[in-house]
Formats: C-alpha cells, sequence, structure tokens
C-alpha cells in the first residue's frame, strides 16, 4: 500500500507509552537536578572520551558533560514527533483491516526505543560525572554498551516479530 493511500488514524495513547514518556521526562529532571548540584565540584577538565580499558583519553571542559544530555533531549523530541505519523513508516504487510494494530505496535516500538536511547544517554553523562569527581571511579564501560545493545536489538526484534503477528 502507498504511503498516500495508508489511512491516517487517530489512535489514543497507550497505558505504556504515557508511562514510558513520564518516567523519560522524570529521569531527564533528576538528571539535570543532580547535575546542577554536582556543577561546583566539577574540574574544569573532565574526560569526554574512554578507552578500552575504561581509562580517560580525551578531555575537555566541564560543559561536556551536558553534551550527552542535551543530545539525548533532541532524539527524545525528534522521535516524539516521529510517533505522531505511524502512516509513514515501513510496514510489510499493511491493508486496512490490520492498519490501527500495526500503526499501534510500530509506536509503542518508536516510543520503547525512545526511552532507551534516552535513558543511554543520562547514563553516560552520569558516568562522565561520576568519573570526574574526587573519587575518580574507573567505570567498565562495556558491560553498559553492551546491555543497551542488547536491549535496543530485542526490543525491535520483539515489535518486528509482533508485526508478522498482527497481519
Amino acid at each position: 500500500m502507498e504511503i498516500k493511500d495508508r489511512p491516517k488514524l487517530s489512535i489514543p495513547r497507550t497505558l505504556l507509552e504515557k508511562a514510558l514518556d513520564i518516567t523519560t521526562i522524570l529521569l531527564f529532571i533528576i538528571g539535570t537536578v543532580y547535575f546542577l548540584q554536582q556543577w561546583m565540584t566539577l574540574p574544569d577538565q573532565i574526560p569526554i572520551h574512554f578507552d578500552m580499558k575504561g581509562e580517560p583519553d580525551g578531555w575537555g571542559g566541564k560543559w561536556g558533560v551536558w553534551l550527552p544530555l542535551v543530545i539525548g533531549l533532541i532524539l527524545w523530541i525528534g522521535l516524539s514527533q516521529l510517533e505522531k505519523y505511524p502512516h509513514t513508516y515501513n510496514y510489510l504487510h499493511l491493508n486496512v483491516e490490520n492498519a490501527e494494530r500495526q500503526y499501534k505496535n510500530a509506536r509503542i516500538m518508536i516510543n520503547l526505543i525512545k526511552t532507551e536511547i534516552t535513558i543511554f544517554f543520562i547514563y553516560i553523562s552520569w558516568m562522565i560525572m561520576d568519573f570526574s569527581s574526587a573519587n575518580k571511579v574507573t567505570h567498565n564501560h562495556w558491560l553498559p554498551i553492551v546491555i543497551f545493545i542488547i536491549v535496543l536489538f530485542s526490543s525491535m526484534g520483539f515489535f518486528i516479530y509482533r508485526s508478522f503477528k498482527l497481519k
């Protein structure tokens, strides 16, 4: 079915979508408040890149702690806008009978991915802030990154599988 021929449906947001958005907004607020509280304790130079062992190998100004948080916020806003247009997504078996189910499934997938990505960027900012503190804890960066990738691709796989079941 061509995009121009697809029905444009007004589907109410699910409780899950609302809960994920509220959770993400609360995490942004908590992260921002925490960063503001810790701001004065940060040194002028903070790590902005880490090597394979979790040791910093790139340094920048302390404003760099905000960069992942801002990137996460921009992605969250962009994906929130994308959620409003499920009729423009790619579908394998879309027809008039299953359009509402497919749209809802795809929209929930985008919402969950949006939340996962945002939480990961908040974590990156927190990790930089934590390493920059007085105790300079070395983190195992690979475990959270591997977990993030597994969770992200598992979520996508689940919703793609579910879209086949909803045809």
